[in-house]
C-alpha cells in the first residue's frame, strides 16, 4: 500500500479468487479515488500457508543439527537461513584434509562440491539436506531459497542487547523500553523485548533515582518478541524520539505494508532514523531464544546493541518493539515486533492520549 491514495495498491489473493465482499470494497474505493491503481494478483499461498511451510522446513533443518534457523516471506517467496553445527563444520574440515592429498584437479573439484553446502544452496542439494524428494512442493519452485553459513561465521540473525547498564537493565545487560501499556485488567506498565530477560531496573531521568521494573510476562513465539514490566511510577503515553525529546502516543499502527515508512529510535546512538519496510513476515531463531514469528524487517540496519526493546513509530503512532537484525539477501536489516500483536501475546495494549 502506498502512503497516498493515488499510488499503486497490490492485493494478493490465494489462487486469484477474489471474494465478493472484497470486490465491492475495491469498487467503492476506485470510484472515490480515480487516480489509484489497484492490482489484484494471484498467489499460490496464503500468508498462513507460507508460514506453515517455513516452520516445516525450519524444523527439518533443526532436527538435522542446524542452528539459528530463520525464514522470511515475501508473497510466495521464502528465504531460509541456517547455521552449521560444530560437528557438521568439523566434517567439512576433514573433507578438505583429504583433498589435500589428492591431485590439484581432484582437489579443486572436491572444493567446488563442498562449497555447495555454503551460501545459497541449489534446490537439488537442499532436497538432499532436508531429506525430501527433488520435486517436493516445499522446494520445487524458484521461490524457495536456502542459505547455510559456517559454524565459525557470524549468526545470520541476532538480538540487540549489550553489556553495561542504561535505560532498563539488570544482570550486567541493558535494553531499551518501547511504549507504556495497560493490561486488560487495568494495570499499567512498559514494553521491552522478551530476549531482554533478567532486566528489572529502569534508568530514570536525573535527578530522579533509578527504580525497579518488575517483570510480568513475556512472549517469544508466534506474535514476536515482547515482554512487559510494571513500576511504582506513572506510565505515560509518551516515548523518547530523540535523547531529550518525548513525543506523545495518540494511536497504534495496526496495518503494516511493504514500502511503508516507519522510524526507529536508537537510544545507544542518540538518533532517530526512518526507513521503509522490506518484509512484513519474518521468523528468526536467535541463538538465545526459541523461534519468533511475524517480525517486520526494514530495508537497512541502523540499530545497535542495547537498542533491543526500543520504539518503532511514525510521528505519534506506535508501531513496534525493536528486536534485532537478520541478514536477508546479503544485507543486515533491522527487525521489530508489532505492538498490536502484544494484545494477543501479552494481554496488554499500548496506552494512547
Amino acid at each position: 500500500m502506498p502512503s497516498v491514495p493515488n499510488g499503486e495498491y497490490v492485493i494478493k489473493y490465494k489462487s486469484g479468487r477474489i471474494p465478493e465482499n472484497s470486490q465491492n470494497v475495491i469498487g467503492k474505493f476506485r470510484r472515490k479515488n480515480k487516480q489509484a491503481n489497484v492490482k489484484n494478483v494471484a498467489s499460490k499461498l496464503s500468508l498462513k500457508d507460507a508460514q506453515v511451510r517455513g516452520e516445516r522446513v525450519a524444523h527439518k533443518l533443526e532436527r538435522k543439527g542446524y542452528s539459528n534457523v530463520s525464514f522470511s516471506i515475501d508473497g510466495d517467496a521464502i528465504e531460509v537461513t541456517a547455521k552449521m553445527s560444530l560437528e557438521q563444520s568439523d566434517k567439512q574440515d576433514k573433507k578438505y584434509e583429504v583433498t589435500a592429498k589428492k591431485s590439484l584437479e581432484q582437489s579443486d573439484e572436491q572444493d567446488m562440491k563442498d562449497k555447495e553446502d555454503r551460501g545459497k544452496i541449489p534446490n537439488a542439494r537442499a532436497a538432499e539436506i532436508l531429506g525430501l524428494p527433488v520435486d517436493d512442493d516445499d522446494i520445487l519452485d524458484e521461490e524457495f531459497s536456502l542459505y547455510i553459513v559456517e559454524f565459525e561465521e557470524e549468526d545470520p540473525a541476532k538480538p540487540h542487547h549489550t553489556y553495561g547498564g542504561r535505560q532498563i537493565y539488570g544482570g550486567g545487560k541493558q535494553c531499551t523500553t518501547a511504549f507504556s501499556v495497560r493490561s486488560f485488567a487495568g494495570t499499567t506498565g512498559v514494553l521491552t523485548a522478551a530476549h531482554c530477560n533478567g532486566m528489572n531496573m529502569y534508568n530514570a531521568v536525573p535527578p530522579e533515582s533509578d527504580y525497579s521494573a518488575s517483570f510480568q510476562r513475556e512472549h517469544r513465539g508466534f506474535f514476536g518478541d515482547g515482554e512487559w514490566h510494571t513500576t511504582s511510577h506513572l506510565e505515560l503515553a509518551e516515548y523518547y524520539a530523540k535523547p531529550s525529546i518525548r513525543w506523545p502516543v495518540r494511536s497504534i499502527g495496526r496495518s503494516i505494508s511493504k514500502g511503508q515508512v516507519v522510524c526507529g529510535y536508537s537510544r545507544m546512538r542518540g538518533v532517530r532514523k526512518c526507513d521503509r519496510v522490506y518484509r512484513t513476515s519474518v521468523s528468526v531463531n536467535y541463538s538465545c531464544c526459541p523461534r519468533m514469528n511475524n517480525l517486520v524487517a526494514m530495508r537497512n540496519k541502523m540499530m545497535t546493541g542495547g537498542d533491543s526493546g526500543g520504539p518503532w513509530s511514525y510521528s505519534d503512532r506506535a508501531f513496534g518493539i525493536h528486536s534485532g537484525y537478520k541478514t536477508i539477501w546479503f544485507k543486515k536489516r533491522d527487525l521489530w515486533s508489532r505492538v498490536h500483536y502484544m494484545e494477543y501475546g501479552l494481554g496488554v495494549q499500548v496506552i494512547t492520549q
